[in-house]
């Protein structure tokens, strides 16, 4: 709900309205100034939506580039408008435009959730049992909303079982499949086709970058892990690069501007990409990093950047591995660990397989896309926010 909503009542009036040739202005009663271009309202006519879907029905080709407000009026909760084409005429909430205004006076400031997190975080992770998880809408919405901050947290006591993992996952939503299948299995096979499958150490990274879009959450359940060694490690990449982006800006931007051959391939598949390592949205806030020295293809840029892109890939690197920003777990059979795959990332300590030990390490896997768990959160946020 609107800060400006208080137990249904609207606090803001219109005071004067203004029509140009291809907007309208309105004043409010808090001194700010909205402006509306005609394109936009008549785009947004209310009466353009089905009534149960509330999905858009008008189409705007159906209307000039020209059209325009031939009159406009309001009260103390609606504008109307009188358009110039059609005898069409459209009747706004006032609360409604105030909340959608896009004018400066109304530029929304920065609303991240997101919390960057160091080594620190292990005295802080936040952890939630299994069965409160799986029978409380409420310890639901608070684990969503911490994983959503941090990108990383436990859930313990899970049942080591072939289901567990996708019990927990379904909590959530619908589970992505790749060409890794719906679910995985990460232990120590013969022939291997990725690193994962093997015991040997695996870097910090994120999951198929070579994708067009990256999974966006990752569940890994230990169901067991009698090895020795084989610690998994985390490091929060938005930590990472905001430390290069103000440690070192030229190398942020090459990373954030210059686009990469990823591949994954083996003998079914051939999975390509060419993608920023680093992206972010226009107002340079970070959506995504997508590093994994083992998934980037041969580097083909200008030669021109090729030394310099180099050097800002060695400079993340480096921050990667730094121990300011890597923590290490030693899973043990029933904990679940899910984390943001587009932003932290994982990694294992190689371990022991002979000399007296099983070596025996299994994990179970799988992901769910990032817009099915924000959209979770959202439709919980209704009933306990």
């Amino acid at each position: 709900m609107s800060s400006l909503a208080k137990k249904g009542q609207f606090d803001v009036s219109a005071k004067e309205l203004n029509l140009s040739d291809r907007s309208l202005e309105i004043s409010w009663s808090d001194g700010k100034v909205a402006t509306f271009h005609y394109l936009w309202l008549r785009d947004n006519c209310p009466s353009g939506f089905h009534p149960s879907t509330q999905e858009r029905l008008f189409n705007l080709t159906t209307v000039s580039p020209d059209i325009y407000a031939t009159e406009g009026k309001f009260d103390q909760t609606t504008l109307s408008i009188s358009w110039s084409e059609e005898a069409h005429k459209s009747t706004y909430q006032l609360q409604w435009l105030y909340e959608n205004a896009y004018s400066s006076d109304f530029k929304k400031p920065n609303t991240s959730v997101i919390v960057p997190w160091g080594t620190e975080i292990l005295n802080d992770m936040y952890e939630v049992e299994y069965n409160d998880l799986m029978q409380d809408d409420l310890a639901l919405f608070s684990w969503l909303k911490s994983v959503q901050e941090s990108g990383i947290s436990y859930v313990r006591n899970v049942p080591c079982t072939d289901e567990g993992v996708t019990d927990v996952a379904n909590r959530i939503s619908f589970l992505r499949q790749t060409n890794f299948g719906t679910v995985f299995d990460v232990q120590s096979k013969p022939n291997p086709i990725n690193n994962a499958y093997t015991s040997e150490a695996l870097p910090l990274h994120i999951d198929l970058i070579n994708q067009e879009t990256p999974p966006g959450y990752q569940f890994l359940h230990c169901l067991m892990n009698d090895s020795l060694g084989g610690e998994s490690t985390y490091a929060d990449g938005f930590k990472i690069i905001d430390e290069l982006r103000k440690t070192d800006p030229k190398a942020f931007h090459l990373l954030t501007t210059v686009t990469v051959p990823m591949r994954f391939h083996d003998f079914e598949t051939d999975i390509r990409t060419r993608k920023t390592i680093i992206n972010v949205d226009e107002n340079d806030q970070l959506i995504e990093l997508r590093y994994s020295p083992h998934l980037v293809d041969t580097f083909d840029m200008d030669e021109k950047i090729m030394d310099r892109f180099y050097l800002a890939f060695r400079k993340l690197m480096v921050l990667i591995n730094d121990p300011r920003f890597v923590i290490s777990v030693k899973m043990t059979p029933g904990d679940l660990c899910i984390f943001d795959n587009r932003r932290v990332m994982h990694g294992r300590n190689s371990y022991k397989a002979g000399d007296g030990y099983s070596g025996a390490r299994h994990l179970r896997g799988c992901y769910v896309d990032r817009s099915d768990f924000e959209s979770r959160l959202r439709v919980l946020a209704r009933t306990y926010s």
